[in-house]
């Protein structure tokens, strides 16, 4: 594919220009077809030649495009006009040219892992979770509002369905073997009557169509609308792009138009049903749900963990002080090995603006989530250390081990950069600060399925500081072919017209 980048810097205002040559219909079908080619997000990690075509770019062109474009007196954009927009895109302005060098790079390497990492995903992992995660883990306690009927009030179908079709738009999109609708979703051609038999309650394509219509279409007098009156330019690209809260685009054509096919798999990932569930204009559950999504998170954890060979997990202890009124709880798991004791903090937060667009506080941002999680596995570290009687069935003569879940990556929190934001307590019996591991949950459910070695090995291998992160220290070993938990999400999903593999 064509492709040219400037050799010097570029501003927003001239990238935006020259998007706007073009008309809307041409270029944003130009961009359809380019991203329906493109590996899956599974795959872009290791793809070569990508050049300036990623996703990421692709996605605000389009989004640029559907917002500030015009359709009349506008040139038709041809492929070598797209490689020219993109490069126009990687050569952009960035803070990096104009901050400190203390900080720069640190602030540059956030805004570029927000902007690109989010895309690089693993699509079976994503699905099978948010299948896995709401539908097949229950909790101690009940749960306030993600209930029985939750899904059918808040999504207009079941869970499963929802993935279900998300999957089926993005396969259609990508894999139609007639060219013309590569990119594109047509409700009422792609799927027959008798393709609804494999889900539970959607029956037809306007149930289907419903469906979308209330959580993945969008139009450009929509994009137009809410675009910012006064973006930052050196940092517009890397915020949020409307275009992954409603990657199908209605208004162009029969159907609708999928500028960037790899933005509905994320819409039904738990990070989508996690904003779609909380959002207040959908439903009145609003944080209720982000809190019984964070309970059924740290349930879900657990049964990860359970997946471990030759271990013991127990569950949050409570436990009491020598002083009146002292106690509190432990970390939400401890997993003993025979070798190793590992204190496991569960954390449901994910990487906010701040984080994301590389702000100068970005360290206080880190101190507090998921930073917040290293003083509750020191603390439970001391109490086994001092013999609290709570913890007495925690084998003290172990060496102990830290990590950190998140629901979503926190890049590059391994690095010391980033590490020196978080203040560490030394233990007051051994004097030292407990190795703590931050990993995401996707690193958790490949980790549990080693099979050559113990997972303990690895940690108790990893440098005092957890320097390495857990996909650095699980390459090379042996796994299983799928996680069991993960593998029951996958096959729950509904597919028409597909094998499920």
């Amino acid at each position: 594919m064509p492709q040219s980048v400037p050799a010097s810097g570029v501003p927003d205002s001239q990238y935006i220009r020259r998007i706007q040559r073009h008309s809307q219909s041409s270029l944003v079908e130009l961009i359809a077809s380019t991203s329906a080619q493109l590996p899956n997000p599974r795959d872009l990690r290791t793809t070569e030649g990508l050049g300036v075509y990623g996703p990421w770019a692709l996605a605000d062109a389009a989004w640029i495009s559907l917002a500030l474009g015009q359709e009349l007196n506008r040139a038709p954009a041809k492929p070598r006009d797209l490689g020219q927009i993109l490069g126009f895109y990687l050569a952009l302005d960035d803070p990096f040219y104009q901050e400190s060098p203390e900080e720069k790079l640190t602030r540059l390497l956030l805004r570029v892992a927000g902007q690109q990492f989010t895309w690089q995903v693993d699509e079976y992992s994503e699905l099978s979770r948010a299948v896995t995660l709401l539908t097949q883990t229950s909790t101690p306690e009940p749960l306030k509002v993600i209930d029985p009927g939750w899904a059918q009030d808040v999504l207009g179908c079941s869970v499963p369905d929802y993935v279900g079709l998300a999957r089926y738009v993005w396969a259609t999109a990508t894999g139609h073997p007639v060219p013309e609708f590569k990119g594109r979703f047509i409700p009422d051609m792609m799927l027959a009557p008798a393709d609804y038999s494999g889900f539970s309650t959607l029956r037809s394509a306007a149930d289907a169509t419903a469906v979308l219509e209330r959580h993945f279409v969008t139009d450009a007098s929509r994009l137009r609308a809410a675009y910012p009156a006064s973006p930052d330019p050196l940092l517009r690209r890397y915020g949020h792009n409307p275009l992954r809260t409603t990657p199908l685009v209605a208004g162009f054509g029969e159907g609708y138009l999928v500028p960037v096919p790899a933005a509905v798999l994320s819409k039904a990932s738990v990070l989508g049903l996690y904003y779609t569930g909380g959002e207040e204009n959908l439903t009145s559950r609003g944080k209720a749900f982000t809190n019984d999504l964070g309970t059924l998170f740290e349930a879900y954890v657990g049964r990860q963990l359970d997946l471990l060979d030759n271990t013991t997990v127990h569950p949050e202890i409570k436990w009491q002080g020598e002083k009146k009124g002292e106690g509190g709880k432990s970390v939400d798991w401890i997993v003993v090995f025979p070798d190793l004791v590992l204190l496991v903090e569960v954390k449901s937060a994910r990487p906010n603006a701040d984080l994301r667009l590389g702000a100068e506080n970005y360290a206080e941002k880190l101190a507090r989530t998921p930073g917040e999680a290293f003083p509750q596995i020191e603390r439970t570290d001391r109490l086994i250390a001092e013999g609290n009687p709570a913890f007495a069935q925690i084998p003290a003569h172990l060496p102990r081990r830290g990590m950190v879940i998140t629901m979503e990556p926190f890049h590059l929190l391994n690095t010391a950069e980033l590490r020196a934001g978080i203040q560490r307590t030394p233990n007051p019996v051994t004097g030292k600060t407990i190795p703590i591991t931050t990993a995401s949950i996707f690193e958790l459910e490949h980790a549990v399925t080693i099979t050559d070695t113990s997972l303990s090995q690895l940690l108790l291998n990893n440098p005092p500081n957890g320097a390495l992160t857990l996909l650095q220290l699980l390459a090379g070993h042996e796994f299983l072919e799928h996680n069991p938990i993960l593998e029951k999400g996958w096959t729950a999903i509904p597919f028409p017209g597909h094998p499920q593999s």
